[in-house]
């Protein structure tokens, strides 16, 4: 498993009396390495604001905004395509062992199952790289690009059985 460019975490002993809110800012490092993880022209910058709320029982629910400036290509002309992302969120995180015993079935089936906390810790900037990647729009273009597709020759209109032609036998003897 390939290690996130995000190595955010909140420390559970911070949160487990009482709620705790943080702002992360993305490093230069930290811009290059998440750029290259979503596979993007330019990524000027990555900001998150969480709050964390213990639940009882060692869980707790993460919510917050991420907001991104980045940069695409165009999908019709491979131009650059600004964006600005901004998206909400509000994520559980259970004990490692309690999510891997309840399974499928403690979740239901409109609601996202519960993160795991890792050592201790609630790791975050996992979360946010991958919640990144799915905002990112897969097909981005710039206003007015359209897409203009001219066959290069004109495809003959033999009909459906036309390519079976080829396998007639050749017979140059007329037959009636």
């Amino acid at each position: 498993m390939s290690t996130m460019p995000l190595q955010w975490s909140v420390d559970i002993k911070a949160v487990a009396q009482a709620p705790g809110e943080f702002s992360y800012e993305a490093s230069a490092g930290e811009l290059e390495a998440l750029r290259r993880y979503a596979e993007v022209e330019d990524l000027t910058s990555f900001t998150a604001s969480v709050k964390a709320v213990p639940l009882g029982e060692g869980k707790f629910r993460v919510s917050g905004k991420l907001q991104a400036r980045l940069v695409q290509s165009s999908v019709v002309d491979l131009k650059a395509v600004p964006s600005f992302i901004e998206e909400s969120f509000s994520v559980d995180y259970w004990p490692e062992g309690s999510v891997l015993d309840q399974g499928e079935e403690a979740v239901p089936f409109d609601t996202d199952p519960p993160e795991p906390i890792v050592g201790g810790r609630i790791p975050i900037g996992a979360f946010l790289c991958e919640l990144f990647v799915l905002s990112i729009d897969p097909y981005p273009r710039n206003e007015g690009d359209e897409f203009q597709w001219a066959s290069p020759s004109p495809e003959p209109d033999d009909g459906p059985f036309a390519d079976l032609a080829h396998f007639r036998p050749r017979n140059d003897q007329n037959e009636d």
